[in-house]
């Protein structure tokens, strides 16, 4: 469903291009830029900028923002841009995926900074504002009013009634100062004509009781065989993809697809283009960008999406979002989903979208576009019925260095919701995914069904000559030919579901559902675009590359790959993209069925190019050409060991394709005891050996045990398996201590401490270490004194006990005991005198023998509370004298324990 069709940072790798020179840019301007000479630019009309839509001038007040003057490379950096391209490509080359950054980009292949002052000065003196320097240093935008831009370029403005819509354009070529004629390549911005979505929404919803099948990311994966890739740890987790657009977005519609489809939630990252405006959601363009979004995120559902788009600025459309995502280098990876025929947008406009491309492969950039919506007849307007313009591609796609993406349709498999061979029932609808496996495909045209223009463009370009890469069974002619690719594209056999509220509409409340039960299903080009730049996604993460790093150039890899490994491919051969013409009109025939296009075939066709693709397939084939290595390991020596030896194995490095790097060698999860050295690591210039030691622990498990052996150098690590029996341990350790005579003596209450040391006569100490780590355990004496050593295992082959005893406490007393000591002491006296002063009254000898006795019992009473507390818990008598034996022991903590001990001594408590 290729919507609308109108129409910068990878890090150098370190050193400098082999081949090519960074020396300062030659200038081109030999005197100064005057207004003085004027030469007009060809190629620089919109497409719909016609007299019979002419509405006469515009208000030469208005202001026109961000008009741009595009320049050229000369042939000398065109030879060069050439060059490096087809050697980042080449994987004998040093300058392979050697990729540059923008400003290396703008250093090379830009205008010098002489050149850049003599045009600045120019534009200023026109009175233009704002004047900035794209970082390819072949773009400067300003602003300025219609009047000022009409006197610069020597045009005028005008306003153009188009499909009801009043727009602005320059009604005559611009022209520049003479000085510019060599290097000026267009003026940009002098129209407002945005490219229109033209994705195909299948407008009769269906459900699981009356309807069709439809993809979900799920059936998507399964049907291309990219579950193969997510299995792998493919899933796009680090990747980065670029989404370009001109609308702003509602986040709820992407949380809404995720939740349906059975994906965590994840936003984008989303940038507006600077001075293009305010934030905007558009109808029309809001469904289109939420298909992108949705499913590129949906097939590389971990990768970060990043959303490029422009506001309401009236000049400002998609081509500014795709401009910005390569002049700052934003992902690898770019997807569009807008485009326009070649003979409306123009040679100097498509020459100019050609130059960001070239810097974007140079750059690491590969860029995805859609291939068109109205078949073989491109320049037909949206909702034609029949084609009256002729034979015409789409730009990008067809820019030789941009991937353009046909569509397909399933071929051979029921509509209907019957269980058949390829489903399990009905798909996206209410389950995550029903797809059985691929599905035979034709090529999508639903023309007749649809009773408009709804076919995979494809086609030759009228621009561009053919590449030397596009070769293979089926490529014809001198021209390049669209597409490259096709992936499922209709929206009724089998549409894509999405959720989006574009033009007020409410979908997916419940799963993909809405609250009727309805799906919004979707189709077209626009599909195939955004879920390729996810497989690329995927590719570069299975590759081992992470951005900026990507794959570019990525079409001349394709047609090698359809060449040697056809099952990296679903050749399609079966339909045609042609549409209906009327007599007279381009191209359309004179007698017999009235209309043109071209028919799949065997290999290569202008409907839907190599066809599809295997991605796991593709994956693994496009893998074997890359520039790498093998691993291989020789059979361990000793092949047996007893546990805590070692073995050697000799660790060979092999390049292919041309590798030179260095190669990182490791045991990555090594079984438990053993430990890799590798007498040289890394490898250096991607050949060599290496001899590995495996060395065994002795309390490791006896038995068969395998050591992975993994080479790793930025790309797919290769493994290599060496197996050793290890067999029961022979080593053995014992325990000294620095006690003189055995015995430590300690005072009460103080603490001493005991050294030991660990030796061993069979290997078990090395280098001052203990072979495994060793766990003591240190009896405590029946006192209350405490045996502390080291906390945990250690490999320290000295190690200390500290023992502390504890000292005798003095009698407790309560808070309150003084106080009735002095209580007592005041009652016996006091009831003494009472008694004898009673006793004088009465004169009874009785009276005073019972007096005695009570004081006397209350002086025994008193003389036991104040006595002494050497029982009660009221006295801690601390560790009793005496000697204590202490055993100290020692094992390893592995499968099978070493052990030392008892170390025995005696603890002499004083």
């Amino acid at each position: 469903m290729r919507i609308v069709k109108s129409i910068a940072v990878v890090i150098f790798a370190g050193i400098l291009l082999s081949s090519l020179s960074f020396a300062a840019t030659q200038d081109r301007l030999s005197g100064p830029v005057s207004s003085d000479q004027m030469v007009p630019l060809r190629g620089n009309m919109h497409g719909l900028a016609r007299p019979e839509f002419d509405l006469g001038r515009v208000d030469g007040g208005r202001m026109m923002y961000g008009v741009t003057l595009a320049f050229r490379p000369s042939a000398a950096q065109q030879k060069d841009m050439d060059s490096l391209i087809a050697e980042l490509g080449n994987p004998s080359s040093p300058n392979y995926h050697k990729y540059l950054t923008p400003k290396q980009f703008g250093k090379k292949f830009g205008l010098s900074q002489n050149d850049l002052d003599k045009i600045t000065a120019w534009l200023q003196a026109q009175g233009f504002q704002n004047l900035a320097i794209a970082n390819s240093r072949n773009e400067i935008s300003f602003d300025g009013t219609v009047e000022q831009v009409e006197a610069a370029f020597r045009t005028e403005i005008h306003a153009y009634a188009v499909e009801g819509e009043v727009h602005i354009a320059n009604a005559t070529e611009p022209s520049v100062p003479a000085a510019l004629a060599g290097s000026a390549l267009a003026v940009g911005h002098l129209h407002d004509f945005r490219p229109k979505p033209r994705l195909r929404i299948e407008p009769h919803f269906t459900s699981a009781q009356t309807g069709n099948h439809f993809l979900t990311p799920g059936d998507f994966a399964t049907i291309y065989d990219l579950q193969g890739l997510y299995t792998a740890g493919s899933d796009g987790t680090g990747q980065t993809i670029a989404v370009v657009g001109q609308t702003a977005i509602v986040t709820s519609d992407l949380d809404h697809f995720r939740s349906a489809a059975g994906l965590a939630t994840k936003q984008p990252t989303q940038t507006l283009v600077p001075n293009s405006g305010t934030s905007t959601v558009f109808n029309g363009d809001l469904g289109e960008t939420d298909l992108d979004l949705e499913w590129s995120g949906g097939v590389a559902k971990n990768a970060t999406i990043m959303y490029i788009y422009v506001g309401n600025s009236a000049t400002y459309n998609v081509w500014d979002s795709l401009n910005y995502a390569v002049q700052n280098n934003v992902a690898p990876f770019i997807s569009t989903s807008y485009g326009f025929c070649e003979a409306g947008l123009g040679l100097s406009a498509t020459q100019q979208i050609q130059g960001w491309a070239q810097q974007g492969q140079m750059q690491g950039q590969t860029i995805v576009a859609a291939s068109g919506d109205s078949g073989a007849a491109d320049c037909e307007p949206n909702g034609s019925t029949v084609a009256t313009t002729g034979l015409a591609v789409d730009v990008p796609a067809s820019i030789p260095e941009v991937t353009g993406m046909g569509g397909n349709e399933f071929f051979g498999d029921p509509a209907s919701l019957t269980t058949t061979a390829d489903w399990t029932g009905a798909s996206g609808t209410d389950t995550i995914s029903s797809a059985i496996q691929y599905i035979s495909e034709e090529v999508w045209n639903d023309t007749l069904a649809a009773g408009i223009l709804s076919a995979s463009g494809g086609g030759a370009s009228t621009f561009f000559s053919k590449p030397t890469w596009q070769t293979g069974t089926g490529v014809t002619g001198t021209q390049r030919e669209v597409p490259d690719l096709s992936l499922s594209a209709s929206p009724d056999h089998d549409g894509y579901l999405f959720c989006t509220s574009d033009k007020g509409a409410v979908t997916c409340t419940s799963g993909f559902r809405n609250s009727t039960g309805g799906l919004a299903v979707v189709g077209g080009t626009s599909a195939a675009a955004p879920t390729f730049a996810a497989i690329l996604a995927l590719l570069n993460q299975y590759f081992g590359n992470t951005p900026p790093t990507g794959l570019a150039p990525v079409n001349p890899v394709l047609y090698k790959l359809a060449a040697n490994n056809p099952a990296a491919f679903h050749d399609v051969t079966a339909g045609d993209n042609k549409v209906p013409c009327t007599n007279p009109s381009p191209n359309c025939p004179t007698s017999g069925t009235l209309q043109f296009g071209y028919a799949a075939g065997p290999g290569y066709d202008q409907a839907t190019g190599l066809g599809s693709v295997d991605g796991f397939v593709l994956a693994q084939a496009w893998a074997a050409t890359l520039p790498g290595f093998s691993a291989t390991a020789t059979a361990a020596s000793p092949a047996s060991v007893a546990a805590g030896g070692s073995a050697n194995s000799t660790i060979t490095i092999t390049p292919q394709n041309g590798f030179t790097g260095s190669v990182n060698l490791s045991c990555p999860s090594a079984p438990a005891g053993i430990t890799c050295a590798f007498a040289t690591n890394p490898v250096p210039g991607g050949s060599g050996t290496s001899i590995l030691t495996i060395q065994t622990a002795p309390d490791m498990a006896t038995g068969m045990s395998s050591v992975t052996v993994q080479g790793a150098s930025g790309g797919i690590p290769k493994t290599a398996t060496v197996s050793l029996n290890v067999t029961a341990t022979t080593e053995t350790f014992s325990l000294t201590s620095s006690l003189s005579g055995g015995t430590l003596p300690v005072t009460q209450g103080s603490q001493g401490t005991v050294n030991l040391t660990v030796t061993s006569t069979t290997g078990f100490v090395a280098n001052g270490q203990t072979a495994a780590p060793v766990l003591y355990t240190c009896s405590d004496p029946a006192s209350e004194s405490t045996c502390l050593g080291p906390q945990g295992a250690t490999t320290a082959t000295s190690v200390s006990f500290t023992l502390t005893t504890t000292a005798p406490s003095a009698a407790l007393h309560r808070p309150f005991e003084r106080g009735s000591r002095i209580f007592y002491a005041a009652l016996l006296p006091g009831l003494l005198g009472i008694v004898l002063t009673f006793g004088a009254k009465r004169s009874g000898r009785g009276v005073r023998l019972l007096g005695l006795v009570m004081v006397l019992g209350f002086s025994t009473m008193w003389l036991g509370s104040c006595g002494g507390s050497s029982g009660s818990g009221n006295h801690n008598p601390g560790t009793p004298k005496g000697p204590y034996t202490i055993n100290i022991t020692a094992k390893t903590t592995g499968a099978n324990p070493v052990s030392a001990g008892p170390l025995t001594f005696t603890l002499s408590v004083q």
